[in-house]
């Protein structure tokens, strides 16, 4: 259990991530441009493969990192004895909760190398987002979510999302709501459990 400030982002990962790619791909350019003057072969290697290497990365690179990290991060908790009653892997975080033991693991991913371990007590509040807008024939939702407050920061976590809008009642909306009220109830108990324990404590 850690007592740290949940930190959704890591500014110095995030910058290098999205930095270091840019300086490669200007900093061989201006290289390229120096050595061959007139153009030729070696400018052009030395313009694209930079380009090609740059753009492989912010492809696929921050997302194999997040893919190895969670995997680490189980591992981890597996052998700390943490019971993974529920898992939920959003799109940029994953959630993972011990009811029991009123626990809780968070990892994001624009911080993939400081996972979170914590007690469920500390969450002040949870709640379901339908996402819903307009009136009428028109009211509708492009994300549900669930919502919780650890130390004051908003954690989201997405069970629908659409680049569209749909009806309240269809489906799929309807199957993202149930799972976010799920995992607000699976929070209550959590949290539950760990206050009990402090309790005995």
């Amino acid at each position: 259990m850690n007592q740290k400030t949940v930190k959704k982002i890591n500014p110095a990962y995030l910058l290098l991530t999205i930095l270091v790619p840019l300086v490669l791909i200007f900093g061989m350019g201006y290289i390229g441009a120096t050595w061959f003057r007139e153009g030729g072969v070696g400018a052009v290697i030395f313009l694209m493969c930079p380009t090609a290497v740059s753009v492989i990365w912010w492809i696929f690179g921050p997302t194999l990192i997040w893919r190895l990290k969670k995997k680490a991060m189980e591992k981890q908790l597996d052998a700390q004895g943490f019971t993974r009653n529920q898992t939920f892997y959003g799109s940029s975080q994953v959630v993972v909760v011990d009811i029991r033991r009123g626990k809780i693991a968070l990892l994001f991913f624009w911080n993939p190398f400081e996972p979170f371990l914590l007690s469920a007590d500390r969450v002040s509040k949870a709640w379901t987002d339908d996402g819903a807008a307009g009136s009428g024939f028109m009211r509708g939702t492009s994300r549900v979510s669930f919502l919780f407050l650890i130390d004051g920061i908003k954690i989201r976590v997405n069970t629908f999302t659409s680049n569209q809008r749909w009806k309240m009642n269809d489906e799929h909306v309807l199957t993202g709501i149930s799972k976010a009220d799920m995992w607000v109830q699976v929070l209550a108990e959590a949290k539950e459990a760990a206050e009990l324990h402090h309790g005995i404590d």
